[in-house]
């Protein structure tokens, strides 16, 4: 169950982070890129195992691979513009980094 749970709120805060980065710059890109990690963070700390925060992260990132390529009509919802840009760079490595960090006894 908690695995289950891990992947719907990666992917959930994934689409999220989609939809605001763009939105109210440069504020909802930092917003979505604090919310993301603090999520994951807190996901670690509630069950205490980092498999979790690396399937949370990893969900996060097919959302976010998923929404940067083009859709079937030509639809793209992450551009290559400078918001785009910075949120796949700044929140993979700032999810790489959390979820690495270790989860105290």
């Amino acid at each position: 169950m908690k695995l289950i749970l891990s992947l719907v709120a990666g992917s959930i805060f994934g689409l999220a982070s989609t939809l605001l980065h763009n939105a109210y710059q440069p504020w909802g890109l930092i917003l979505s890129v604090v919310a993301t990690a603090l999520a994951i963070w807190m996901i670690g700390r509630r069950w205490g195992l980092k498999r979790y925060k690396f399937i949370a992260s990893s969900a996060w990132f097919a959302v976010l691979f998923k929404a940067s390529t083009l859709g079937v009509g030509g639809e793209l919802l992450i551009e290559g513009n400078t918001m785009g840009t910075l949120l796949l760079v700044c929140g993979s490595i700032l999810l790489i980094v959390v979820s690495a960090i270790a989860i105290p006894e």
